[in-house]
């Protein structure tokens, strides 16, 4: 009884100390300017206050995402937000190398706007963003903008993206070993100024299990 009393405490602290940090901004790159946005239309710091954090956001954890708990992570994402079923097929999965596979949906009650998380394996080589680039150039996608830091404790490429179908779309890579997650937010250009804050805690927050 005790034990399980001191793990939910633990947890507890765990979230509490993860809202602070997403709050206060402590991700980004390092330096005399780590406080300062490189560009508005990618918050990163500051995003949300600790009380909009802990009123209208919620902590989803992943635990075992296609029935493999190495793939674990969490996310912050609204409390309004639908989480969408995803179906991945055995041979995509099992292709892992080959091609992205899908985690996580999420979608807005309005707007079209949706956050998504999936990864790819690759080798230890090319560098992340090399790897980035690389994808983002055969996949079609305009690269608007970039930055480079460090998210919740993971070196990031983070990209602000003109996709098809008049969207823009806000996707970050992390290299995890043998793995390269992408978290995206995306939604239509006109929409795409009201989902952005949201869209900067998702890829802050993301962090493996």
């Amino acid at each position: 009884m005790i034990a399980e009393m001191l793990l939910t405490t633990a947890k507890a602290l765990a979230g509490v100390l993860f809202f602070a940090a997403v709050a206060c901004g402590t991700p980004g790159s390092s330096g005399p300017a780590a406080a300062q946005e490189s560009f508005p239309d990618m918050p990163t710091y500051d995003i949300f206050t600790r009380e909009e954090l802990g009123r209208d956001f919620i902590r989803i954890e992943y635990d075992e995402p296609l029935g493999r708990s190495e793939l674990g992570f969490l996310i912050l994402v609204p409390k309004s937000w639908q989480e969408v079923p995803i179906t991945v097929s055995r041979e995509t999965a099992e292709r892992d190398d080959e091609n992205l596979v899908p985690l996580a949906l999420l979608q807005a009650p309005e707007d079209g706007a949706r956050i998504e998380v999936a990864y790819v394996r690759v080798p230890q080589d090319p560098a992340l963003e090399e790897w980035a680039r690389a994808y983002l150039e055969s996949a079609g996608l305009e690269v608007l903008r970039y930055q480079t830091g460090a998210f919740s404790g993971r070196a990031v490429f983070d990209t602000l993206l003109k996709a098809p179908g008049d969207y823009k779309v806000r996707m970050t890579f992390s290299r995890h070993g043998d793995k390269i997650y992408i978290v995206s937010g995306s939604a239509p250009v006109p929409a795409y100024e009201k989902f952005m804050r949201i869209f900067g805690v998702a890829a802050v927050s993301f962090s493996l299990l």
